[in-house]
């Protein structure tokens, strides 16, 4: 399937990607702001199709959740946070669309026990009374750091490919980001370039592969 991808939506017509997104982001926009609470079981019923999956309300809401809970955080239910979880849902679906037809091999849930296993040292005793402030079963957990897993995975086995670095934007991306964030943190002793060179490949390779993919979610 080329970058410039369609989606074909309910109604049969096919509507580039970016204007699924706007009207999806809108519409969820309106929906948070005008429905009242009490509202909240007809709200779930209202759903957006990307392709041949539906997003509801509280998959946005159980997104939010999640990443607080991940973050230590409070959850957001603000507006605006709603609309960035559910543009973060969008792009997973359209991601893991992607990946089913490409048929790209994706992570299992035996990957996610050695993240969930780190989550659980992080909050020691706290984690179950965590999980039910932020009214989350640790399936909700699981659930979401498989979806995330496998997007990333898609992001690197579609996109790293594509990363070619030469030794000048290496160099360039020690001494003008990397190097700066260690002296702002007060780092000491700073590695050298050549010493840290493993690692500002990594970030770099990093960095291009996000900026490739927002460029693929966006065409």
């Amino acid at each position: 399937m080329p970058i410039t991808r369609l989606v074909r939506p309910c109604f049969g017509r096919s509507v580039p990607l970016f204007f699924v997104k706007t009207v999806f982001s809108i519409a969820l926009v309106l929906i948070c702001v005008y429905l009242r609470p009490s509202a909240a079981e007809t709200l779930d019923r209202i759903a957006v199709t990307v392709g041949t999956q539906v997003i509801t309300e509280s998959e946005v809401l159980r997104e939010i959740r999640v990443a607080a809970f991940l973050d230590h955080k409070t959850p957001d239910f603000r507006p605006e946070s709603k609309r960035k979880a559910a543009d973060r849902l969008v792009d997973q679906n359209l991601i893991l669309q992607e990946a089913a037809v490409s048929h790209l091999p994706l992570p299992s849930g035996e990957v996610v026990q050695s993240l969930l296993d780190h989550t659980k040292e992080e909050y020691g005793a706290d984690y179950g009374p965590a999980l039910k402030r932020c009214f989350l079963t640790e399936q909700d957990l699981v659930d979401q750091l498989l979806q995330g897993l496998r997007t990333i995975r898609f992001t690197e086995m579609r996109f790293r490919p594509e990363v070619l670095l030469s030794n000048d934007e290496l160099t360039d991306y020690y001494n003008n980001t990397l190097l700066a964030k260690w002296k702002q943190e007060n780092r000491s002793p700073i590695p050298s370039f050549e010493d840290s060179r493993a690692t500002v490949e990594r970030l770099l390779t990093d960095e291009r592969m996000m900026q490739s993919l927002d460029r693929w979610l966006g065409a």
